[in-house]
């Protein structure tokens, strides 16, 4: 069975021939040469939607879908994420991960306290930051609190000192 991954939450229309503005949860190498997405209908199948041209304005990605050419046609994407099956993803660098990579690894302060798993990566504007399942924890997942990623043993260490706690 293949499993998808989330890249991206369709916003709003943009202009009058059906385009989508989007904002990506995945880095821009993962739109640049898209071919087809996919949307999961409500208790239902994975839809793939074939992609006529895709296009980057400041940190958004404006795309569209080939067959759907005016915003009537798109209003009911509003709202809607976009997925790519796991294995069509572009490898990413030593230290780039993918949002999904990092839900349920234990995160711990340089001095070994605990903080707990991370929930799911919530995009926070100008960084995202890691949600943990221990009172709502809110970690900012930049490179001056975060440490060491260790995706083989599902671990985060964060620096203590500077965490907003």
């Amino acid at each position: 069975m293949e499993e998808y991954v989330v890249i991206g939450k369709v916003l709003d229309t943009f202009g009058l021939e059906g385009e989508l503005k989007v904002r990506p949860y995945a880095p821009p190498e993962v739109f640049e040469n898209l071919e087809k997405v996919y949307l999961k209908r409500k208790g239902g199948d994975w839809v793939p939607f074939e992609v006529e041209w895709v296009d980057f304005i400041d940190d958004k990605v404006i795309i569209k879908f080939k067959g759907y050419d005016s915003i009537d046609e798109v209003e009911q994407f509003k709202g809607a994420k976009l997925f790519l099956p796991k294995e069509e993803l572009p490898e990413l660098g030593e230290e780039e991960y993918y949002a999904y990579e990092l839900v349920g690894m234990e995160v711990e302060t340089d001095k070994g306290k605990k903080l707990g798993k991370v929930e799911r990566v919530q995009d926070m504007g100008p960084y995202d930051a890691l949600v943990l399942d221990k009172e709502n924890l809110l970690v900012p997942f930049v490179s001056d609190i975060v440490l060491k990623v260790d995706k083989e043993n599902k671990k985060i260490i964060v620096k203590e000192e500077l965490l907003p706690v």
